[in-house]
Protein backbone atom coordinates (compact mmCIF):
# COMPACT_ATOMS: atom_id res chain seq x y z
CA UNK A 1 0.00 0.00 0.00
CA UNK A 2 1.19 3.46 -0.71
CA UNK A 3 2.44 5.48 2.35
CA UNK A 4 0.36 8.33 3.28
CA UNK A 5 0.86 11.57 5.24
CA UNK A 6 -1.59 13.36 6.66
CA UNK A 7 0.28 16.38 6.68
CA UNK A 8 0.75 16.37 3.11
CA UNK A 9 -3.10 15.77 2.66
CA UNK A 10 -3.23 19.37 4.63
CA UNK A 11 -0.67 21.19 2.83
CA UNK A 12 -0.35 20.04 -0.55
CA UNK A 13 -3.12 22.90 -1.61
CA UNK A 14 -2.02 25.99 0.38
CA UNK A 15 1.53 25.27 -0.97
CA UNK A 16 0.47 24.89 -4.85
CA UNK A 17 -1.33 28.23 -4.67
CA UNK A 18 1.43 29.80 -3.84
CA UNK A 19 4.21 28.63 -6.16
CA UNK A 20 1.86 28.26 -8.97
CA UNK A 21 2.45 32.03 -9.00
CA UNK A 22 6.24 31.73 -9.15
CA UNK A 23 6.56 28.57 -11.95
CA UNK A 24 4.71 29.89 -14.55
CA UNK A 25 7.09 28.24 -17.52
CA UNK A 26 8.55 24.76 -18.97
CA UNK A 27 11.27 23.78 -16.03
CA UNK A 28 12.77 21.54 -14.48
CA UNK A 29 11.99 20.83 -10.66
CA UNK A 30 14.31 18.96 -8.20
CA UNK A 31 13.08 18.27 -4.99
CA UNK A 32 15.00 17.28 -2.09
CA UNK A 33 13.13 14.88 0.09
CA UNK A 34 10.18 13.84 -1.47
CA UNK A 35 9.03 11.46 1.79
CA UNK A 36 6.15 9.89 0.53
CA UNK A 37 6.03 11.28 -2.85
CA UNK A 38 2.49 12.68 -2.41
CA UNK A 39 3.57 16.66 -3.01
CA UNK A 40 5.45 15.42 -6.05
CA UNK A 41 2.38 13.41 -7.60
CA UNK A 42 0.52 16.59 -6.49
CA UNK A 43 2.22 19.18 -8.06
CA UNK A 44 3.09 17.35 -11.40
CA UNK A 45 -0.87 16.63 -11.77
CA UNK A 46 -1.66 20.43 -11.51
CA UNK A 47 1.55 21.90 -12.63
CA UNK A 48 1.54 19.69 -15.60
CA UNK A 49 4.17 22.21 -17.70
CA UNK A 50 6.98 21.57 -14.90
CA UNK A 51 9.28 18.41 -15.31
CA UNK A 52 9.28 16.89 -11.26
CA UNK A 53 12.02 15.20 -10.13
CA UNK A 54 11.78 13.72 -6.60
CA UNK A 55 14.73 12.70 -4.85
CA UNK A 56 15.03 11.21 -1.24
CA UNK A 57 17.48 9.11 0.89
CA UNK A 58 17.33 5.26 -0.06
CA UNK A 59 14.88 4.14 2.63
CA UNK A 60 11.71 6.64 1.31
CA UNK A 61 12.18 5.84 -2.46
CA UNK A 62 10.01 2.80 -2.47
CA UNK A 63 7.35 4.33 -1.08
CA UNK A 64 7.23 7.46 -3.01
CA UNK A 65 7.39 5.27 -6.33
CA UNK A 66 4.30 3.63 -5.07
CA UNK A 67 2.57 6.99 -5.94
CA UNK A 68 4.78 8.05 -8.53
CA UNK A 69 4.13 4.57 -10.65
CA UNK A 70 0.56 5.12 -9.95
CA UNK A 71 0.37 8.88 -11.35
CA UNK A 72 2.51 7.93 -14.45
CA UNK A 73 2.89 12.03 -14.60
CA UNK A 74 6.86 12.35 -13.54
CA UNK A 75 9.73 10.55 -13.43
CA UNK A 76 10.73 8.10 -10.99
CA UNK A 77 12.32 9.36 -7.54
CA UNK A 78 15.48 8.77 -7.33
CA UNK A 79 17.94 8.84 -4.40
CA UNK A 80 19.47 11.78 -3.03
CA UNK A 81 21.56 12.34 0.42
CA UNK A 82 21.79 16.33 1.17
CA UNK A 83 24.35 15.14 3.62
CA UNK A 84 26.91 13.93 1.53
CA UNK A 85 29.87 16.46 -0.29
CA UNK A 86 29.12 17.00 -3.75
CA UNK A 87 25.86 15.45 -3.96
CA UNK A 88 24.84 17.45 -7.30
CA UNK A 89 27.58 15.46 -9.45
CA UNK A 90 25.09 12.44 -8.50
CA UNK A 91 21.81 14.20 -10.43
CA UNK A 92 21.26 13.19 -13.90
CA UNK A 93 18.85 15.90 -15.37
CA UNK A 94 19.28 19.56 -15.33
CA UNK A 95 17.71 21.74 -12.54
CA UNK A 96 16.09 25.18 -13.19
CA UNK A 97 14.21 25.48 -9.40
CA UNK A 98 14.19 23.65 -6.26
CA UNK A 99 11.48 22.29 -3.99
CA UNK A 100 12.09 21.15 -0.53
CA UNK A 101 8.75 20.54 2.38
CA UNK A 102 9.33 19.61 5.96
CA UNK A 103 13.17 18.68 5.36
CA UNK A 104 14.95 21.59 7.03
CA UNK A 105 14.18 20.88 10.80
CA UNK A 106 14.67 17.35 10.25
CA UNK A 107 18.68 18.00 9.39
CA UNK A 108 21.30 19.44 11.16
CA UNK A 109 22.83 22.74 10.83
CA UNK A 110 25.96 21.14 9.34
CA UNK A 111 23.76 19.04 6.67
CA UNK A 112 21.74 22.58 5.96
CA UNK A 113 24.66 24.39 5.40
CA UNK A 114 26.30 21.68 3.07
CA UNK A 115 23.03 21.72 0.89
CA UNK A 116 23.24 25.26 0.49
CA UNK A 117 27.15 24.99 -0.94
CA UNK A 118 26.14 22.75 -3.31
CA UNK A 119 23.15 24.75 -4.61
CA UNK A 120 25.36 27.52 -4.64
CA UNK A 121 27.41 25.82 -7.86
CA UNK A 122 24.26 23.61 -9.09
CA UNK A 123 21.67 26.62 -9.89
CA UNK A 124 22.22 29.13 -12.25
CA UNK A 125 21.13 33.20 -12.32
CA UNK A 126 17.22 33.43 -11.45
CA UNK A 127 16.82 29.50 -10.24
CA UNK A 128 14.50 29.73 -7.03
CA UNK A 129 14.48 27.77 -4.32
CA UNK A 130 11.24 26.85 -2.16
CA UNK A 131 11.35 25.86 1.53
CA UNK A 132 8.23 25.03 3.36
CA UNK A 133 8.26 23.96 6.80
CA UNK A 134 9.07 25.30 10.40
CA UNK A 135 11.05 28.00 11.41
CA UNK A 136 12.29 30.43 14.31
CA UNK A 137 11.74 34.30 13.92
CA UNK A 138 14.17 35.44 16.90
CA UNK A 139 12.86 32.12 18.78
CA UNK A 140 9.64 29.94 18.34
CA UNK A 141 6.26 31.62 17.07
CA UNK A 142 3.85 29.25 18.84
CA UNK A 143 4.14 26.24 21.58
CA UNK A 144 3.69 23.61 18.97
CA UNK A 145 6.62 24.55 17.24
CA UNK A 146 8.31 24.32 20.57
CA UNK A 147 7.11 20.73 21.83
CA UNK A 148 8.03 19.96 17.71
CA UNK A 149 11.50 20.90 18.66
CA UNK A 150 11.60 18.25 21.41
CA UNK A 151 10.74 16.07 19.72
CA UNK A 152 12.69 16.24 17.05
CA UNK A 153 16.08 16.50 18.86
CA UNK A 154 14.81 13.36 21.56
CA UNK A 155 13.39 11.31 18.80
CA UNK A 156 14.95 12.26 15.38
CA UNK A 157 18.26 13.52 15.75
CA UNK A 158 19.73 15.65 18.63
CA UNK A 159 21.25 17.94 16.32
CA UNK A 160 18.22 18.36 14.22
CA UNK A 161 15.75 21.14 15.26
CA UNK A 162 13.69 24.52 13.72
CA UNK A 163 15.94 26.94 12.35
CA UNK A 164 16.08 30.88 12.82
CA UNK A 165 15.14 32.53 8.98
CA UNK A 166 18.01 34.94 9.88
CA UNK A 167 20.32 31.52 9.86
CA UNK A 168 19.12 30.40 6.57
CA UNK A 169 19.11 33.58 5.15
CA UNK A 170 22.89 34.24 5.72
CA UNK A 171 23.67 30.84 4.25
CA UNK A 172 21.47 31.49 1.13
CA UNK A 173 23.47 34.89 0.92
CA UNK A 174 26.92 33.25 0.97
CA UNK A 175 25.14 30.58 -1.96
CA UNK A 176 23.86 33.51 -3.90
CA UNK A 177 20.41 33.48 -3.04
CA UNK A 178 18.13 35.94 -1.49
CA UNK A 179 15.38 35.72 0.35
CA UNK A 180 12.67 37.39 -2.13
CA UNK A 181 9.30 36.08 -0.11
CA UNK A 182 8.07 34.82 2.73
CA UNK A 183 4.48 33.64 2.67
CA UNK A 184 2.87 32.65 5.78
CA UNK A 185 1.13 29.26 5.70
CA UNK A 186 -1.72 26.91 7.97
CA UNK A 187 -0.38 25.74 11.39
CA UNK A 188 2.48 28.25 12.21
CA UNK A 189 4.30 27.49 8.51
CA UNK A 190 5.96 29.46 6.09
CA UNK A 191 7.17 28.94 2.67
CA UNK A 192 9.98 30.89 1.64
CA UNK A 193 11.35 31.85 -1.80
CA UNK A 194 15.04 32.38 -2.52
CA UNK A 195 16.38 34.00 -5.96
CA UNK A 196 20.03 33.62 -7.49
CA UNK A 197 20.50 36.81 -8.34
CA UNK A 198 22.79 38.33 -10.47
CA UNK A 199 26.21 39.78 -8.54
CA UNK A 200 26.24 44.08 -8.42
CA UNK A 201 29.83 45.15 -9.18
Amino acid sequence: MKPVSQPCLRNQDPILQVIKDYLVDPCHILEIGCGTGQHAVYMAENLPHLTWHATDRFDAIYGANLWIEASQRLPLATELDISMPNWRSSLLFSVDHVYSANVIHFVSMEVMQNMFIELKTLLNIGAMVFLYGPYNQNGFTSEGNARLDVWLKADIDKRAGIKEIDDIKTLAKNAGLTLIANHNMPANNHLLVLKKKAKRF
